[in-house]
């Protein structure tokens, strides 16, 4: 419907316009009808009353049957009235002694001519509109009668001339009624727009504007009432963007304290690692050496396979201990490269656990800022181990892609997949292992999304923007 796109304005309008329309029509149909019934009793009345004269006129004339009077009678009394078609005099034996017709008597006129018995009136349909037959009897009908023909041409055209000029006054009054009720409207929706102008520039930002109305009515209330919400408004934006502020200066100080802890962590990773490596290590192969020489110099074969044992036990160790320093700090991710520290990662993963893990590497490889580097690595932990835990996987797809301005990671397993009743568990539980990547990649400016697999698992996707040291900058 077109009514509720329309403004206020030409909502009243319209109506307007409409009540005017259906009073107008009303009006006009009214005073038709009511003409039209006027119409056919005055006519009627009429040639009563024209037939009525003429019959007391026309008694002697007709017992003298003086033929030439009643013509007279007849024409001159139908040319003192334009309503009168015809007149026709007739005598008790019903026949007609004078007419008004020059060119003949109309045929089927007179062929009710039998019935004339007293006063009466009929209507009938004639090729020249409809006519008003009026009988009167003269004498009673013992010397005749007068019949006279009213036709409704003439008063019709009187009265189309009078509605004429009924419509055109009522053309003037709804024109000056429009006109008014344009004025009306305009009065009455001024405020509402001003208020609605108001809104939108609110709406848009500026809640210094303020609704300018003196209305004391309801309109002028509301406007008071609107002022108050802007200047509420104003006040809560105020509020808000200092909350906003104080806010965004905690997330700040926390962004940068977990930045600090995970940097610390890592430092305390490569310390650890480094201290594992370098004397832990060079502890337990001296003992591994001790060990050899004393079983050598063993007084008996006892002994000597105790020491050997021992040996091998500690050789045992030494490579855990080793793998253990990689595992906190793998070299390769210093000396070769985020990929290559993936690779070698996800070959002893896969042979520890019996998956079955495909590496594919895209895009030419640049030098990884060593934050990005190591959350990267990190999140590929991360991930791998709980695939082991809860996925139930048997294969894992990893895809690392290098372009400029950001490196993508992508992990998909075909295990049972995680659902968001999952996460909200998981969280529960406290096993943060999701949202600590997460807060990795979003410490990093990146992204990570988590949706089903092809293979019907789980895949991660991270994306982290590629900084670039020589240029201080993401490119």
């Amino acid at each position: 419907m077109m009514m509720p796109r329309l403004s206020i304005y030409y909502r009243i309008l319209a109506m307007a316009l409409f009540i005017i329309a259906l009073l107008s029509l009303a009006t006009g149909l009214m005073v038709w009808d009511s003409l039209d019934d006027i119409v056919s009793q005055q006519l009627q009345k009429r040639g009563a009353e024209i037939a009525t004269h003429v019959a007391l006129s026309s008694g002697n004339y007709i017992l003298m049957e003086d033929l030439y009077n009643l013509y007279d009678l007849a024409a001159q009394t139908a040319a003192n009235s334009e309503d009168v078609r015809y007149i026709l005099i007739i005598d008790s034996n019903k026949r007609l002694l004078a007419h008004t017709f020059h060119g003949g008597i109309p045929r089927g006129l007179l062929d009710d001519m039998a019935e004339l018995n007293q006063q009466e009136a009929a209507i009938f349909n004639s090729n020249e509109g409809i006519i008003h037959d009026i009988v009167v009897p003269i004498e009673n009908g013992a010397v005749g009668y007068v019949r006279v023909g009213m036709t409704e041409e003439y008063t019709r055209n009187s009265i189309n001339q009078h509605i004429r000029d009924v419509l055109l006054t009522v053309f003037v009054i709804c024109a000056l009624a429009v006109f008014l009720s344009s004025r009306i409207s305009a009065l009455i929706t001024k405020p509402i727009r001003n208020l609605a102008e108001v809104a939108e520039s609110i709406t848009q930002g500026n809640l210094e504007i303020r609704a300018n109305i003196r209305d004391r009515g309801e309109v002028g209330r509301l406007a008071t009432a609107f002022n108050e919400m802007a200047a509420s408004l104003i006040k809560a934006s105020g509020d808000k963007e200092v909350l906003l502020g104080e806010l965004r200066a905690k997330e700040q100080i926390r962004d940068t304290l977990i930045s600090k802890l995970m940097t610390a962590q890592e430092d305390e990773r490569k310390r650890i690692s480094r201290e594992l490596h370098d004397e832990t290590s060079q502890a337990l192969t001296s003992l591994m050496l001790t060990m050899r020489v004393l079983a050598e110099d063993a007084p008996n074969q006892e002994q000597k396979d105790a020491l050997l044992l021992g040996r091998d036990v500690a050789a045992n160790i030494l490579r855990e201990v080793r793998d253990l320093a990689i595992e906190l700090r793998p070299p390769a991710l210093d000396d070769l490269g985020l990929a290559a520290a993936i690779e070698r990662y996800s070959e002893k993963f896969a042979s520890r656990h019996g998956l079955d893990i495909d590496l594919n590497t895209a895009g030419r490889q640049t030098a990884v800022d060593d934050q990005v580097a190591v959350a990267l690595y990190r999140i590929v932990q991360e991930s791998l181990n709980n695939v082991v835990k809860h996925s139930g996987a048997t294969t894992v797809a990893i895809s690392i892609t290098f372009q400029p301005d950001q490196i993508m990671v992508t992990i998909a397993d075909n295990g049972k997949g995680i659902s968001d009743d999952d996460l909200i568990r998981a969280q529960k539980e406290n096993r943060l292992g999701l949202y600590g990547m997460r807060e990795r990649v979003e410490l990093l400016q990146g992204r990570l999304d988590i949706s089903q697999s092809p293979h019907g698992g789980t895949e991660l996707c991270i994306t982290i923007p590629q900084y670039h040291p020589e240029k201080g900058e993401s490119s």
